[in-house]
């Protein structure tokens, strides 16, 4: 009799674990399932964010800083904030759009860049250019010189062309502490200027306009070298074929530069240059402007009748990742791992990975959209919106 019992006990366990067991694959298959259709269909992902995940937030949902934008200055996201320069005052507000900080400083057309905790404000066309982490001031100064161009990257360095001076261009890189590291000395116009997360390379792109037909050349310089000679410490160099339109220079992570023209995106290093996408009819925008790697939006006609849009992104290690855009857009922003599409009464952002993170609807045409990796705000006439990234 206690043969018997072990024995019964023992098949009663075994087919408990294989209930459990079987139960587990079950629901296993039928997550991957729903992941796949999630992944596959446009119109079931749609119902998922919308009820389920709740990703979709309407104008009245959201946060709203009552404002004329109108006469604002600079509205710029950096972070977890939002930026608004006017009356000589640099404001900040978080995602509740409460205002968090505030500094008193005259710029007549500023200008804005960033990275991380960090944001540096220039006056385009004047001399006052600062450094702030964390929405404190850490540094201001006058420079010589009418300032075309501003750059910092993720631990403060930053950089800063200028024209209006015996040169055609002057670009200048400050350590975090507003020290000047050097200064280099053109006879071309800058274009852009972007430094590495590591500060161990500034890009400078930069073109001759007395040339009838004007080319741009875009170089690599080292900071260390530059340091003690400037006119010696390009490592690397690019010279395009005449009339080839820069939108965009960005570095992607410590050296690989990504730098955008009309027909193609180039990647740049101390090694090599090399065009990884060339552009095709069908691409209506391109953006550099990303952590890592591009993002590309193509025109694919599916009928007579209808056309659709595609997001596509590109790091240059996987297959691109693809994302379905529904509507007529208006414009594509990237900061970081998001994608802003503006796509008149509503935004989508789109994180890295091709996936929908926030979706949001107006019933008014939205002037314009920023975004950063914390958050997106929507510009509107009489008011910002802002949401949570």
């Amino acid at each position: 009799m206690k043969k018997y019992s072990l024995d019964k006990f023992k098949e009663q366990k075994k087919s408990k674990r294989n209930t459990k067991l079987t139960i587990i694959t079950i629901v296993l298959i039928f997550i991957l399932i729903l992941l796949a259709l999630y992944m596959a269909n446009s119109s079931f992902r749609s119902f998922v964010d919308t009820y389920i995940l709740r990703k979709e937030i309407t104008e009245e949902n959201a946060n709203s800083i009552i404002i004329d934008t109108e006469n604002i200055s600079l509205i710029y996201a950096y972070d977890k904030n939002l930026v608004l320069y006017t009356d000589g005052n640099i404001n900040f507000y978080n995602s509740d759009a409460k205002q968090t900080a505030n500094i008193e400083l005259t710029l007549s057309k500023p200008i804005a860049d960033s990275e991380k905790k960090f944001l540096v404000l220039g006056d385009y066309g004047a001399q006052k250019v600062c450094l702030v982490r964390d929405n404190e001031l850490v540094w201001q100064k006058d420079i010589d010189g009418k300032i075309s161009k501003i750059s910092v990257n993720k631990e403060g360095y930053v950089a800063v062309s200028v024209t209006g001076t015996t040169y055609e261009s002057i670009v200048m890189v400050y350590d975090p502490k507003g020290e000047l590291l050097f200064s280099k000395y053109l006879s071309t116009y800058v274009l852009g200027i972007d430094i590495s997360e590591d500060h161990k390379y500034i890009a400078i792109a930069e073109t001759d306009n007395s040339k009838i037909t004007p080319t741009t050349n875009i170089e690599l310089v080292s900071i260390e070298l530059a340091t003690n000679n400037s006119e010696k410490a390009t490592v690397n160099s690019y010279k395009t074929a005449t009339n080839e339109y820069l939108s965009g220079i960005k570095f992607q992570g410590k050296n690989n530069l990504l730098c955008c023209f009309d027909s193609y995106v180039l990647k740049l290093n101390e090694k090599e240059s090399q065009k990884v996408f060339e552009i095709k009819d069908n691409t209506a925008y391109t953006d550099v402007n990303m952590k890592n790697g591009f993002v590309h939006v193509d025109k694919e006609t599916s009928s007579v009748f209808k056309s659709d849009y595609r997001l596509k992104i590109n790091n240059g290690k996987s297959k691109e990742k693809v994302y379905i855009i529904e509507g007529n857009i208006k414009n594509v922003k990237s900061k970081g791992t998001k994608i802003a599409l503006h796509l008149g009464t509503k935004v989508e952002f789109i994180n890295e990975n091709g996936l929908l993170e926030k979706k949001y609807k107006s019933t008014k045409e939205i002037k314009d959209v920023v975004v950063s990796d914390k958050i997106g705000a929507m510009i509107h006439k009489t008011k910002i919106d802002i949401i949570d990234l």
